[in-house]
């Protein structure tokens, strides 16, 4: 199940009900709710679909309590907010869990145990391309632009996610795997149309803009790379979509624990780093600092749990924990 949250009174109004396993991943824009599962399946729910109803709590009152039972009517009539209807669709073609999904506009992609990518139509609800990871890699291989694995020679964690996170924008799709590799994929020509090298674990999270591209992993790093996404008119070229200025990386930033999630804005980095904070790197002053329920609690005393998941937007921060509490920060 999914919980949705009013963050104005700080309650569950109500669950999206319907996979038959475990949601990994998801996705909200606007009222618009994608869910990835370890059902192989994605969901799609309109929010706007809710239906909002009112009752009355009142159980019992004394007559003589009358005109002040009236007067508390406003007071005791609650609101009960009913998801039933947002389901729209399910997209179903994945043979393994979905482990990482992303969508803009009418184009969703998402990534799966299966070793695939499939970019779906939201408009008609099916699956325009296929992108299979394996393939890609053994042609990039043979073509000798990019390696099988890093210099550490490390193998990847067998338990780790295969795809671990995409985002797309137009025809640019940026996708980090298990390899450690991040690939640039122009949706149009349903090519690799670049291999980024650095990281020496499994991709975790990714996130870019018109100029970056951030990157953590299980490494225990975030890495920062310097690129612009080829557009004209607000779309992109016809020609090179993903244009790599630097070469390579940019900065990079070392944490104790690996990278489990991260998101920026135009103003810093937050990542979940396996500790009970959340790990701030403030782009402006270069100062990192940390944010959280676990800032200044004395070691001997009751530790809050590790943060798992972090989402940054409008000068909110919201950080999922272990043990299931979510809490929002202004920063």
């Amino acid at each position: 199940t999914v919980r949705v949250w009013d963050l104005n009174v700080g309650r569950c109004v109500g669950f999206l009900e319907g996979h038959n396993a475990s949601v990994r991943c998801l996705q909200i824009e606007d009222n618009i709710v994608a869910t990835g599962s370890m059902d192989a399946s994605v969901k799609l729910w309109d929010l706007s679909r809710a239906r909002t109803t009112t009752r009355d709590n009142r159980v019992t009152r004394r007559e003589d309590d009358e005109e002040s039972a009236q007067a508390d009517d406003a007071s005791m009539a609650s609101h009960s907010t009913t998801l039933e209807d947002c389901y729209v669709y399910s997209l179903d073609a994945h043979v393994d869990e979905v482990t990482a999904l992303h969508f803009k506009g009418d184009t969703l992609i998402s990534g799966s145990a299966d070793k695939t990518l499939r970019q779906w139509d939201l408009v008609k609800g099916r699956c325009v391309q296929t992108l299979d990871v394996l393939w890609a890699a053994a042609q990039a291989s043979t073509l000798g632009s990019e390696t099988t694995w890093r210099p550490s020679g490390r193998l990847p964690d067998a338990s780790a996610d295969f795809v671990g996170a995409v985002q797309c924008f137009d025809a640019a799709l940026a996708c980090g795997t298990a390899d450690g590799m991040v690939r640039l994929w122009d949706l149009r020509s349903g090519q690799v149309h670049r291999s980024l090298v650095g990281h020496t674990g499994p991709i975790t999270c990714l996130q870019f803009d018109d100029v970056h591209l951030v990157t953590g992993s299980q490494d225990r790093s975030i890495r920062v790379s310097v690129l612009f996404i080829c557009r004209s008119n607000g779309t992109a070229n016809i020609g090179q979509i993903w244009d790599l200025r630097t070469g390579s990386i940019f900065d990079a930033y070392a944490y104790d624990k690996p990278i489990t999630s991260m998101m920026f804005d135009t103003k810093r980095i937050v990542a979940a780093a396996g500790e009970n904070v959340v790990k701030v790197y403030d782009k402006a002053d270069g100062h990192h600092w940390d944010c959280g329920a676990g800032v200044g609690v004395d070691d001997s005393g009751p530790q809050p749990a590790t943060v798992e998941r972090v989402r940054l937007k409008d000068g909110f921060l919201v950080e999922g924990r272990k043990d299931g509490i979510v809490a929002a920060w202004t920063c």
